[in-house]
């Protein structure tokens, strides 16, 4: 038997699963496992990839745009230099032992499917019909591998995962390539244009841009506190229209005056609402919780998750978009409840057996399952454990003990007070029944808590104090690494709590779009906020001058694509080479990049600005100018635009610093007499 997977880690769970292998094949080298000679366990990876346009043809090593569109007849595939004596190990592998006796394990998804693809086509394998498959999301221990192997599936049975693979790659490829030569060739810059990530920066653009032009309205309320013995002090509002709230304050001043001493009650409204415990974490759910509680990036959260799976075996399977376990996985989750609720007292608390049934379709439903089950702990965690394995292991472990506690029960109440003609409202809640949520998730809840039993309509209460509140609307706010995932996972925003949903990426690929953005300096992370460059807009800018290329970066377009790329990956791959071959030689782009050393330096007056690897400084710096701006300014990195405002006499916008001390602080930035930066606060 000869097994492929795709790391030397589970190479070597599966060696030791299977058992009575006694030493690793070439020697030393890790990820390769023998027995005598009836099976090898081979570990893979990512080990070829698409031709470079080059590889076509030396032509395309030179970027012309009258070369443009580069469309293959075929498409051919290279091995990595970095791995190739990985590959060749493989190669050898299927050249001197038995594969008719196959099973490809390479990880349960999209992507390990295409990589196993790739090797088996360059191996020329061709026993497929008795290949089979394994495919589990569980932690590979020594039960789990064997059970898995006896349950190998037929590796035909998984053909709409490689062709769903190959188009993606292919389609990515041709999108790529062609848009982003063009782009950079056309501006002169080095320009990156991606299917999905370049969507992705047109979504942080329009809410930036939107964040930027948004002007508040000021507006106004007028807040009485009013109660008695019973009730304790209760917040009220005066209920008015929108043409009294967003007018002038006067006419509020003047009932504020003569108010009186009292509130009375004209009517009380309740209505018992249930909050149905949470879902199972999904990768991407995971990633938002710990952008949020944690402060992790997505790409810290999966690589931490993906450790806790493969190294302390006590996380199942990461790269999953299921929040469910299927209907056969009700004794998986009995059993993992009964190891872990008396190491986990504390957390445990409040749960109930009568959840763990078949019955709980939030929590076991086939119906629902998509590829892997939800992330559910597997094992205790280890005391060696890093800081953020430990903060990701708790995320799972406390939603894994939420999900089988009582629903959460509350009264929300509907206080109506009137004083003399003008009415107030208080808003708030009673707590019937915790249940799920914790005492810090109770202290977070915004509303008001109200006691009312001992309140009637008539009942008078007393005006504590009274206050105009001066307020303003707010604008959307910045995405960050949680909202940009949330829009990744569910761009139509609709109110869905599980099933299958057409988003943007993969649960494992999501993160690594952000990283790429932050990489490429299209976005950079500001605190929590993820903020477009100068960089990322021009290109943004750019595209939409272009009409074919605009609706590209919408994410209307790219959640239509990824629908077709789901449903039919072969039409996909066909009408994104017919697009290209019809809208590419009709594109002309005429703007130039403005790069920021057409600035005359504001301390000589002689040289230019020039850019640095970490700061931007004066071309004369030979003749002896010292004038120089670092990229990173008390925490606050300065961008294009910022440099450009500084050596035209202008302040910045507002830059988000941090003190020695570690104190947070907003101000502009702003070049005193010496050309030095001083920061400066508004009013």
């Amino acid at each position: 038997m000869l097994v492929l997977t795709e790391k030397p880690s589970v190479a070597r769970d599966i060696a030791v699963g299977l058992g009575g292998f006694t030493r690793r094949a070439f020697g030393k080298h890790d990820g390769f496992f023998i027995r005598g000679k009836d099976c090898i366990v081979s570990s893979a990876g990512h080990l070829l990839t698409l031709y470079e346009p080059e590889d076509y043809d030396p032509k395309y090593a030179t970027w012309k745009i009258e070369d443009l569109p580069i469309l293959p007849n075929k498409y051919c595939y290279k091995p990595i230099p970095a791995t190739l004596e990985v590959l060749n190990k493989i190669k050898y592998c299927f050249e001197h032992y038995d594969s008719s006796n196959f099973v490809l394990a390479t990880d349960a998804e999209r992507e390990g499917e295409y990589i196993g693809a790739l090797i088996l086509n360059y191996v020329n394998f061709k026993n497929y019909d008795n290949a089979k498959r394994f495919w589990v999301s569980e932690a590979l221990t020594p039960d789990v591998v064997k059970k898995g192997f006896e349950n190998l599936k037929p590796l035909k049975q998984f053909e709409s995962y490689k062709t769903a693979g190959y188009a993606r790659s292919q389609s990515d490829w041709l999108i790529g390539i062609n848009i982003s030569r063009l782009l950079a060739v056309s501006t002169n810059t080095n320009a990156f244009f991606g299917r999905v990530q370049t969507a992705i920066l047109g979504a942080i653009y329009l809410r930036d841009k939107s964040i930027a032009n948004f002007e508040p309205v000021p507006y106004y309320q007028l807040s009485v506190s009013a109660g008695n013995n019973q009730t304790g002090d209760i917040d009220f509002l005066l209920n008015v229209n929108d043409e009294d709230r967003f007018g002038s304050k006067d006419n509020l001043s003047s009932i504020k005056n003569n108010l009186g001493n009292e509130l009375v009650i004209t009517d009380i409204q309740k209505q018992q609402n249930t909050e149905l415990q949470p879902l199972l974490f999904n990768l991407t759910g995971l990633q938002k919780y710990c952008s949020v509680h944690y402060q992790l990036t997505p790409e810290q959260t999966l690589n931490a998750a993906q450790n806790l799976y493969e190294k302390h075996k006590c996380l199942s399977y990461p790269r999953t978009p299921s929040v469910v376990l299927g209907d056969n996985n009700v004794e998986l989750f009995k059993a993992k409840f009964e190891l872990l609720k008396n190491k986990y007292s504390s957390l445990a608390q409040g749960c109930t057996n009568e959840c763990i049934s078949l019955d709980n379709k939030r929590l076991f439903n086939s119906v629902r399952l998509q590829d892997h089950h939800a992330l559910i702990p597997l094992d205790v965690l280890p005391e060696n454990a890093s800081e953020n394995e430990k903060n990701v292991f708790t995320a799972v472990l406390e939603r894994f003990f939420q999900t089988v506690k009582k629903p959460h029960v509350f009264e929300s109440i509907t206080i109506k007070a009137a004083a003399g003609e003008n009415i107030f409202l208080a808003k708030g809640k009673s707590i019937i029944q915790s249940g799920w949520k914790s005492k810090n998730d109770l202290e977070d809840d915004e509303l008001q808590t109200l006691t009312c039993s001992d309140l009637n309509t008539g009942d008078v209460l007393l005006i504590k104090s009274s206050e105009i509140l001066e307020k303003k609307t707010k604008a959307k706010k910045h995405y960050t690494n949680a909202s940009l995932l949330a829009l990744m996972e569910n761009p139509r925003g609709e109110d869905v709590d599980y099933g299958k949903l057409v988003g943007i990426g993969t649960p494992a690929t999501r993160a690594a779009i952000i990283a790429t953005l932050v990489k490429r300096n299209y976005i950079e992370q500001s605190g929590q906020k993820l903020l477009i460059t100068d960089k990322g807009k021009f290109v943004i800018n750019t595209v939409v001058k272009i009409p074919c290329l605009a609706d590209l970066i919408t994410i209307n377009k790219t959640t239509e694509w990824e629908k077709k790329l789901s449903e039919d990956p072969k039409s996909f791959i066909n009408e994104t080479t017919k697009f290209l071959e019809k809208e590419i030689p009709k594109i002309k782009i005429q703007d130039k990049w403005d790069e920021p050393n057409k600035i005359i330096c504001p301390l000589c007056h002689n040289g230019k600005i020039v850019k640095g690897n970490k700061n931007w400084y004066c071309s004369s710096y030979k003749e002896g100018c010292k004038f120089v701006l670092w990229e990173t300014v008390a925490g606050a990195k300065l961008t294009q635009k910022d440099v450009l405002s500084l050596c035209t006499g202008e302040v910045t916008g507002i830059k988000h610093c941090q003190s020695k001390a570690g104190k947070t602080f907003d101000c502009h930035f702003i070049l005193d007499a010496e050309k030095k930066i001083k920061f400066e606060f508004e009013k």
